[in-house]
């Protein structure tokens, strides 16, 4: 019984941590948008590469 209820906070814990991971994707996706609609390249830059480590962070959720 206590492995069956660890084994379920593990996956709440993942799936959890998956969908912080997934707002903090789709939250960079939207500033990116935003700065590039304004203009703003160089934070556009700089968001992307934010972008880049979010996702690599939501990808190993997977793993």
């Amino acid at each position: 019984m206590a492995q069956v209820l660890m084994d379920q906070a593990s996956g709440l814990r993942d799936a959890f941590s998956r969908q912080q991971c997934i707002s903090r994707v789709k939250s960079y996706q939207n500033r990116i948008r935003k700065a590039i609609s304004n203009n703003r390249i160089s934070d556009a830059s700089m968001l992307l590469t934010q972008l880049e480590i979010a996702q690599q962070q939501l990808e190993a959720t997977y793993k």
